[in-house]
């Protein structure tokens, strides 16, 4: 927990001492890095701010998701950063693969082989206090979905595991007593 003061010089605004940046900053400078860190992904000038929770707090974030993975355009099926992504979920070589196995076949014109087969999949976790659920058509597991949700929310996320709706309607009846 950082220690706040103020300098004569400057009244009413609050400073404190950064470990990361081995700086001293005021609140509001780096709130603003903090923000900056969220959007400026190519520039390395910002990454030490990027999982602060201190430059969260400063930014008045106080939900902010901590994971390394939060703003980086990184693909949710091969774990690589990208330099732009295919319908915000993939990188273009996967991209690419999932489409030569929905079409059956590879730019040779043979049935492609080295990818898994892919799956509909959905996920559930709690994010900002509300219960939230992503499907997609097409995933290789559900790690995949796990990323792109971590990548995505910019609210601290909790995954949870959300039985089956027969398994759900038995509970339902349990609890009543019916």
């Amino acid at each position: 927990m950082p220690v706040y003061f103020e300098f004569a010089e400057l009244p009413c605004r609050q400073h404190f001492v950064c470990d990361r940046l081995r700086a001293t900053l005021s609140t509001d400078a780096c709130g603003d890095r903090w923000k900056a860190a969220g959007v400026a992904t190519a520039n390395a000038r910002w990454i030490t701010c990027k999982n602060c929770r201190i430059g969260a707090r400063h930014a008045g974030a106080i939900n902010a998701n901590p994971s390394p993975f939060r703003a980086v355009k990184i693909c949710a099926r091969c774990h690589l950063t990208a330099s732009r992504l295919i319908a915000k979920h993939l990188c273009i070589s996967c991209y690419n693969r999932q489409r030569e196995q929905v079409v059956g076949k590879n730019a040779k014109g043979t049935r492609p082989v080295k990818l898994a087969p892919l799956h509909r999949r959905s996920i559930s976790y709690v994010t900002g206090g509300t219960l939230k659920s992503m499907t997609v058509e097409r995933s290789l597991d559900a790690m995949e979905l796990i990323v792109a949700v971590l990548r995505d929310e910019a609210c601290s996320v909790q995954f949870g595991w959300q039985a089956q709706p027969g398994a759900r309607a038995l509970q339902q009846i349990w609890e009543t007593g019916g």
